[in-house]
Order: C-alpha cells, then sequence, then structure tokens
C-alpha cells in the first residue's frame, strides 16, 4: 500500500464462479444479496443516493434487543471486492439463529462507482474511507457525507464493535488494524490475525503506509478513516482486515467470510465474560 498511483488508476475486477459472474457486477450482487437478506428477516434503510445509485445499511431485526450491536462493512474502495463477495457468502452460510444472540448491520456496498469500475476512488476522485472527523485534513467523500448524516444510527448499530473488510491489492500477504480499549492487544485483535493466516501470510515486522506491522497487526492506529471514527465514537472494539489483493479472487472470498465469522464469535465471548463491554 506505499505505492498509491497503480493502486488508484488501475481497474480490478475477477471471476465469481458461485455466481457465474464478475466481481464488478454489482446488479447480480444486489440480487443476491437481497434474496439472502430476505431468507434472513434482514430489512434495507437506503441511507442516500449519489449518481451510482443506493447505499444501504441492512439490519437485523433485532435491534431493539439486549444483545451486543455489530456493524460489518465493505466496499469501501472500488479495487477492494472480495469483502463485499465475502459478506454475501456469509450470509449464504448464516442461520436466522444468529439474531438470537447478536444485532448484526451491514453494509455492503459504499463506492457504488468505484466497485462497478474496479477502481480505488468513486467516479470524482475522492477516497470514501477518509475525512470521517470533525478536524478530518481531507474532505468526506460523496459517500462519506451519506454515512455522516446517519452518525447516530451508525453509533448505536456499532456499540460493541465493527469490522470493516478491506484489501490491499498490491500485496500477497495479509493484516490487520484492530482497535481495542486497551494498551496492547487482546484476544480480538490477534484472533483476526489468527484467521487470516489460515489463508495467507502475514505481514510481519514492517511499515504499511507508515504504521508498525508486527505479526500481521496494526495496533490502535488513529486516522480519518470509518472503523477509526466509530470507535471514537464509543464501539468497544473495531477492526480493518485486509486480504492480499495478489493471491486468487475465490481464497479472499473465503477468507473474508471466515473473519467476520471470527469477529461475531469474538465479540459473543467478550459478552459472556464482559471482557471490555461498555
Amino acid at each position: 500500500m506505499t505505492d498509491l498511483k497503480p493502486r488508484e488508476k488501475g481497474q480490478h475486477s475477477w471471476p465469481v464462479h458461485a455466481f457465474n459472474t464478475q466481481s464488478n457486477d454489482l446488479a447480480s450482487f444486489r440480487i443476491a444479496f437481497n434474496r439472502q437478506a430476505e431468507r434472513l428477516g434482514i430489512y434495507e434503510i437506503v441511507l442516500g443516493n449519489n449518481d451510482a445509485g443506493n447505499i444501504s445499511l441492512y439490519q437485523s431485526a433485532n435491534q431493539d434487543a439486549d444483545v451486543p450491536h455489530i456493524l460489518i462493512a465493505a466496499g469501501f474502495h472500488g479495487e477492494e471486492a472480495a469483502g463485499c463477495w465475502g459478506m454475501l457468502e456469509f450470509l449464504c452460510r448464516c442461520s436466522p439463529d444468529l439474531f438470537d444472540n447478536v444485532a448484526v448491520s451491514f453494509l455492503p456496498l459504499v463506492n457504488l462507482s468505484g466497485l462497478s469500475r474496479g477502481q480505488r476512488l468513486n467516479q470524482w476522485g475522492e477516497n470514501p474511507n477518509r475525512g470521517f472527523t470533525a478536524d478530518s485534513s481531507e474532505m468526506p467523500s460523496r459517500e462519506g457525507e451519506i454515512l455522516l448524516r446517519h452518525a447516530e444510527l451508525l453509533k448505536n448499530a456499532t456499540g460493541q464493535g465493527v469490522l470493516c473488510c478491506h484489501e490491499d491489492i498490491l500485496r500477497d500477504q495479509a493484516y490487520v488494524y484492530s482497535f481495542e480499549r486497551n494498551t496492547g492487544p487482546g484476544p480480538f485483535s490477534t484472533g483476526l490475525c489468527e484467521v487470516l493466516s489460515h489463508y495467507f501470510p502475514l505481514s510481519e515486522h514492517e511499515k504499511i503506509d507508515g504504521c508498525d506491522c508486527e505479526q500481521g497487526l496494526i495496533f490502535n492506529h488513529f486516522d480519518l478513516s470509518f472503523e477509526s471514527w466509530l470507535f471514537t465514537l464509543g464501539a468497544d472494539v473495531a477492526a480493518c482486515s485486509e486480504t492480499p489483493g495478489l493471491q486468487p479472487f475465490a481464497q479472499r472470498i473465503e477468507a473474508n467470510c471466515s473473519v467476520m465469522c471470527t469477529f461475531i464469535s469474538a465479540i459473543l465471548e467478550r459478552n459472556r465474560t464482559k471482557a471490555g463491554i461498555s
């Protein structure tokens, strides 16, 4: 992620064999996603619309229940499609029984214009994962403005945690940004790294975008991103997983699905033990 020019100017898409389509086919993705949402009783909230279409939040029907509330998001950068398709794979495998124990919100497609083109930035050349803090040195993107208008809804949806599934298109190793209210990483952070290590080698002992990465983990690095913003708003934990774009797409889908499962399991364990839960 150190050389921005090829990352921002390239166009990337991969075959999605399970659905006989390409990774930038948003119409097919929406049809399949909405089918699973209907099966699971998940309802759609349209947060806003730009030239590329609706940006929607999907929520399980138990948002008023006394259970942990979490958000899983993907699709902030248009060349990072495996997070979106991994979320769809997660829903395909999911049982409605999951929502007996946790209230989940899903944000599957943020940067619609970038995703449809397989390009990192949106059609206006903006980065949809920047500009979320009040003192930000960057203005929010058009997508960011839509999300910021729903700050209270998103805050309520992420009381116990938020996971954003990203990819590093220039790497063949995986890593995680994580946030905990501890001086050092706990089982939540190390568990996400461990599950990624089952699919890819981890980035170790190096600088990534100026951050120290140790054993696949960048810990409590506060920036202008969506997940960092929601952590500062009060989420108990937050994470941004980074699957490697140079690895096979099907493997990246599977890894993202597994990261989501691990994330939910970690939240449920934290809730059971009341470890770090507000």
